[in-house]
């Protein structure tokens, strides 16, 4: 199975890593030259490819299916983008959390309210171009050197009491698997570990008392319904 990551960046390199040493024909692609090197070591092929200039698409011919890494918010992929007509029998796009407003309730899949519009147009375009997209909203991006205690090595955390809405990169490895194997489409998910430690708490566990205030939550009850799945890190305590 040929499998592009479009846009392979922090995730997108442990990913096509993951999927290399699984036997699948990873093809990565990337806007920085410096890149090229580091991903030659984890994917089966390489190739620079800008949306914003004249990017040649023929390298992914034949694909059976597109990743869509490209940094969600960044509006610089939105032209080039719709210039792409190469078909895909499946695609999958990484969004974010941060669609979600900055409100301390809970958040769903089904809430569509107030969202963040330059995410919202970004997962629009895909999915109005790629209507069989599966959209995965990623939680802050955490393990290995990406850690609070790293983020906060020199500097206090501005809101402690906030709630962690954050994943581990091994659980978005898994969590695309199982999107490869999966013939859903069109769906969109929450990807966030399921406990909400505050910042606090991650970062002196043996200090602090859970908040009892209302915290912004995003759930990812829908993915762990649908898929039965059991997340390998679930505390971010623990990441």
């Amino acid at each position: 199975m040929r499998i592009a990551i479009i846009g392979a960046g922090w995730v997108g390199s442990k990913l096509a890593d993951y999927l290399t040493k699984k036997n699948y024909h990873l093809i990565a692609t990337t806007t920085s030259a410096d890149k090229i090197l580091p991903l030659q070591k984890v994917a089966s092929e390489v190739h620079l490819l800008n949306f914003a200039q004249n990017p040649d698409f023929s390298v992914l011919d034949s694909v059976d299916m597109a990743i869509f890494s490209m940094p969600i918010s960044r509006n610089s992929w939105f032209e080039g983008f719709q210039t792409l007509e190469t078909q895909f029998p499946k695609t999958l796009l990484f969004s974010s959390t941060g669609i979600y407003p900055q409100e301390k309730e809970v958040f769903t899949e089904e809430n569509t309210g107030n969202l963040r519009t330059d995410i919202s147009a970004a997962e629009t375009l895909v999915r109005n171009q790629y209507p069989q997209t599966n959209i995965l909203r990623l939680g802050g991006l955490m393990g290995d050197d990406r850690s609070l205690k790293n983020i906060y090595k020199n500097r206090e955390p501005e809101n402690p009491d906030k709630a962690a809405n954050y994943i581990h990169y091994e659980d978005i490895l898994a969590v695309v698997e199982l999107f490869i194997n999966s013939e859903r489409k069109g769906e969109t998910y929450n990807l966030v570990a399921p406990e909400h430690p505050t910042i606090a708490e991650i970062l002196n566990p043996e200090k602090t008392k859970k908040s009892k205030e209302k915290q912004r939550i995003i759930s990812s009850e829908k993915l762990i319904r649908d898929f039965n799945y059991q997340f390998i890190h679930p505390n971010p305590k623990n990441f």
